[in-house]
């Protein structure tokens, strides 16, 4: 027989067990590519190799914010999970706002190298960080909008 203090102790830990984690997102991106340019509209002196990548995805609901991994090899495809260093560069960004293009959530990212950029999404709801999403690549090499690609 379960004494009182026992059954009552039980009854605490049940909301630490039901708990659930922040569900890995769904990343579906689209890339815009852009040149770098005045606001003028005339392209910025010395700038004319850089190109800017705009990666857009939808907002995901009840979202404080969101880090964008950019070039990151070391996450792990099948869970999400994080293997070993840093070896891209995080971008914190903040849920709305700025971060909104044409009513998706987004991050512009100037001086993006020519060639594959890697991105993974991580979402953060109630304080605490998703799992890594799968990641989504785009071939940078001219201006335009481009849809991911399989490495």
């Amino acid at each position: 027989m379960i004494s009182y203090t026992g059954r009552l102790l039980s009854l605490l830990l049940v909301p630490l067990i039901t708990v659930a984690a922040v569900d890995r997102p769904n990343f579906k991106a689209t890339a815009r590519v852009k040149q770098h340019f005045h606001r003028t509209g005339e392209l910025i002196d010395g700038e004319q190799h850089l190109l800017k990548v705009i990666v857009k995805w939808d907002a995901i609901s009840a979202a404080e914010g969101y880090e964008l991994c950019h070039n990151c090899n070391h996450i792990s495809e099948e869970t999400g999970e994080e293997n070993g260093d840093v070896d891209g560069k995080i971008y914190p960004i903040e849920d709305g706002g700025a971060n909104m293009c044409g009513g998706q959530a987004c991050h512009v990212m100037p001086g993006a190298p020519k060639g594959h950029n890697k991105f993974h999404l991580r979402v953060k709801k109630d304080g605490e960080w998703s799992a890594w999403s799968n990641y989504q690549n785009f071939n940078v090499q001219e201006p335009g909008n481009f849809d991911h690609e399989e490495l």
